[in-house]
């Protein structure tokens, strides 16, 4: 977020604020379920009309964003995984409100095992671990489409689906590649 705020060099960041609030259906490897609710912070807009020789009107923009995001899945009998993060993203809106975008992220995530875990010590001891886990690191990245009812419409609701993947590192000893779908709603503020 420093960073950000300081590409705006004579802007300041209170132009730049959430311009909303999205709340969505998120599947780990599709049938993991959960929940994520994001927000975004637009960083550049921009918005074109074109006029056809027939005389029809066609809008397009184009929009830079970062997200802000906090989510988790429940994986049966294996782990619950919780994760906050951003992500960074480009977005299309052509006629009527029909988008779609790509978005790249950087999060946490923290795995909770499911049941009772133990340890042993070396002196043969057996201790009970509350709450044992991994942290991981988390890079999503995934492909957007969908309709933004607030750019033709003028109404405060986009709805989108979000096939993607993230990268789980470290998992065992290696990295852990894990298919997503994100399907939701955004509600954008006045």
């Amino acid at each position: 977020m420093f960073i950000i705020s300081n590409t705006f060099g004579q802007d300041t960041l209170r132009n730049h604020k959430f311009s909303g609030i999205g709340l969505s259906y998120f599947g780990e490897n599709f049938s993991h379920y959960g929940l994520r609710i994001t927000t975004e912070i637009p960083l550049l807009t921009k918005d074109k009309v074109k006029t056809k020789n027939s005389g029809k009107i066609i809008n397009k923009r184009k929009k830079i964003f970062i997200t802000g995001n906090i989510g988790g899945y429940f994986h049966k009998r294996n782990n619950i995984g919780v994760f906050i993060g951003s992500e960074f993203g480009y977005r299309k809106t052509r006629k009527h409100g029909f988008k779609y975008e790509f978005l790249l992220g950087l999060d946490y995530l923290h795995t909770f095992l499911q049941g009772d875990t133990y340890e042993v010590s070396d002196n043969g001891d057996i201790k009970r671990i509350k709450l044992a886990g991994q942290s991981n690191l988390m890079i999503p990245i995934s492909v957007g489409f969908g309709y933004d009812f607030n750019y033709y419409y003028k109404k405060p609701i986009s709805m989108s689906i979000k096939p993607g993947f993230f990268i789980q590192y470290p998992y065992n000893v290696a990295v852990a590649i894990r298919p997503t779908i994100d399907f939701g709603i955004y509600y954008h503020f006045k």
